[in-house]
């Protein structure tokens, strides 16, 4: 679509209420909604967010020392006609996400959707195409006092008694994200008391992310709408599963032939699917900072869990940091580390860096992990495979990403910059906060 085809789809539709999207550094969406006669200046010219706005940590407090202050002006959110979608459960209401450009409405260096094109045409320029299809996990929880839940229910994986007890919520969810003109593959209860995940339809990069972006919202509407939160927090308990974000990522060239397909038996994916597997293993430390970049998200990544804590491949085996999932026709590779505290369109474009990396570098990725469960191996077994940890930190994780050019150049020098900024400050925070556990354990013991 084009910016008459997006008033064309406003008039046509009666919408009343346009909501402006954009998600900042730490992947949270920001809005602004608009009445009907205000969509032409902003279909046009989109509109204006303080910079400063980019320098909030979740804590709701901006980054000290940033290079978005108060004085520093604005950009301006300009709608990106393709993203258009309607909200059912809201009368007359759609929304729609933006690019960030400058008051001289040219491209803004700091915009991360921008940042997930560039790395997109990069691709298209050596005749590839990406596919994406990212699968999240969440879970469903009551709130019973100030800051404490309890999850909603206690029933086992996959199991129909948990699709009963949240028929209504889960076809709602199913039907709404239909008539918004996107198709769920999938969506179950998972691991842990309730605990579940859906997946998205493969599209490209950008609108895989986008549809990701609003399912998730939708998820969390419908849920309320039931007296429910639904939270994608990567480990709210530490006897509950953790909820991660998988995301699947395919090649193919222009006639739609899969680049990672092996015509080797032997082989589990082609040359370009192994040297981008390799990409993806030799930034892995770099890619957890921007994939799983809270506190919290290190208590997710442990091993001998259903998440990865070691830098490896393997074929169908979920403890493996890169999976491949499938070696038919349908041959692509998972990344398994990231979840939903992350900007997805930081994380996707990183991803793809590494990969890109890989393929122009042709890196190997060495042996697979076969079906072997590396959360049982020692230090010692584990460095006779030539396997490593991931970061173990927020910091570590961070610090790993600044010192990797490939990721940081990918997303340019300003979102590098402040995001790890932002994600600084708020781990500071975490760090001068007296939590429960110290009271507990301490209090009465001195």
């Amino acid at each position: 679509m084009n910016s008459q085809d997006l008033l064309k789809h406003l008039a046509d539709d009666q919408i009343q209420n346009l909501w402006i999207l954009f998600h900042d550094y730490n992947g949270r969406a920001c809005a602004k909604t608009l009445p009907p006669g205000q969509f032409t200046s902003a279909v046009a010219n989109g509109i204006v967010f303080a910079t400063a706005n980019l320098e909030f940590a979740l804590t709701d407090h901006m980054a000290p020392d940033g290079i978005f202050q108060p004085n520093t002006g604005d950009f301006f959110a300009v709608p990106d006609p393709d993203s258009y979608r309607l909200l059912p459960y809201l009368e007359r209401t759609a929304l729609v996400h933006t690019f960030m450009r400058t008051d001289e409405h040219k491209p803004f260096a700091g915009c991360p959707r921008s940042a997930l094109v560039r790395m997109m045409d990069r691709f298209a320029t050596l005749g590839m195409n990406v596919t994406v299809s990212l699968e999240a996990e969440f879970a469903l929880f009551r709130k019973i006092g100030d800051g404490e839940y309890v999850p909603a229910n206690d029933d086992g994986m996959y199991s129909l008694t948990a699709l009963n007890r949240y028929a209504d919520l889960m076809h709602s969810i199913v039907h709404t994200l239909e008539a918004m003109g996107m198709q769920v593959e999938a969506l179950g209860k998972e691991y842990g008391p309730s605990q579940y995940e859906f997946t998205v339809r493969y599209a490209n990069a950008l609108s895989a992310v986008d549809q990701y972006l609003v399912t998730r919202e939708v998820v969390r509407a419908l849920a309320l709408k039931q007296g429910l939160i639904a939270t994608y927090m990567p480990k709210a308990y530490a006897e509950l599963a953790g909820n991660g974000l998988h995301v699947h990522i395919g090649l193919s060239d222009a006639s739609g032939r899969n680049l990672m397909q092996s015509d080797d038996p032997a082989q589990p994916l082609s040359p370009a699917g192994l040297h981008f597997t390799g990409g993806l293993l030799k930034h892995a430390a770099g890619l957890t900072g921007v994939g799983a970049p809270t506190v919290n998200s290190y208590k997710r990544l442990q091993p001998n869990t259903w998440a990865p804590a070691h830098v490896a491949w393997g074929v169908g085996n979920r403890g493996a940091l890169v999976r491949v999932p499938d070696t038919s026709g349908r041959s692509h590779v998972e990344f398994r580390a990231g979840d939903s505290s992350c900007n997805p369109f930081i994380f996707m474009t990183a991803l793809l860096a590494a990969g890109l990396d890989g393929l122009q570098n042709q890196l190997d990725p060495g042996p697979h992990a076969g079906d072997v469960n590396l959360g049982n191996l020692s230090d010692s077994q584990l460095a006779a495979r030539g396997v490593g940890y991931l970061p173990r930190s927020l910091p570590e994780a961070l610090d790993a990403f600044e010192a990797d050019p490939v990721l940081t150049a990918a997303l340019s020098p300003i979102i590098a910059s402040e995001f790890l900024r932002v994600k600084r400050s708020e781990y500071l925070s975490y760090c001068l906060e007296v939590h429960p556990w110290e009271r507990k354990t301490y209090l009465e013991a001195m």
